[in-house]
């Protein structure tokens, strides 16, 4: 009986020990990139068809469709492969490595990788 009353004491002192605002910020960046993840796993064949779209807006239909299919093609295994590393990495709050992060998302902008990662100017705090 004691046992069982020190590990719910500790327990409970462990769970007091985060406030909430930590751990609701955490829980939830954690499950929305498992969400995220989730999706682009799933919704990744939506490339090819938003490609298409993109492809034939900026040339003709013609160059477009079969543009669109092969650029579509590739940014399906793309959009795939990050909702695959986003589920497995998800207790690792990062931000999203496809751009835009779900494939519905500006459906007229050319999916983009790896632009949340990418070197810039560097930003100084200035607490003025």
């Amino acid at each position: 009986m004691s046992k069982t009353k020190t590990l719910l004491f500790t327990s409970l002192l462990a769970i007091s020990a985060f406030s909430p605002a930590q751990a609701d910020g955490y829980f939830s960046e954690v499950s929305e990139k498992f969400l995220r993840g989730g999706a682009n796993l799933f919704t990744g064949m939506g490339e090819v068809p938003k490609n298409i779209v993109w492809a034939s807006g900026e040339t003709n239909p013609t160059v477009g469709f079969t543009g669109g299919i092969v650029g579509g093609t590739l940014d399906v295994l793309g959009r795939t492969a990050s909702g695959i590393f986003d589920v497995i990495t998800s207790p690792i709050p990062t931000k999203s490595l496809v751009e835009p992060a779900y494939v519905w998302d500006d459906f007229g902008k050319p999916t983009t990788y790896g632009t949340n990662y990418r070197q810039g100017e560097v930003k100084v705090y200035n607490p003025q």
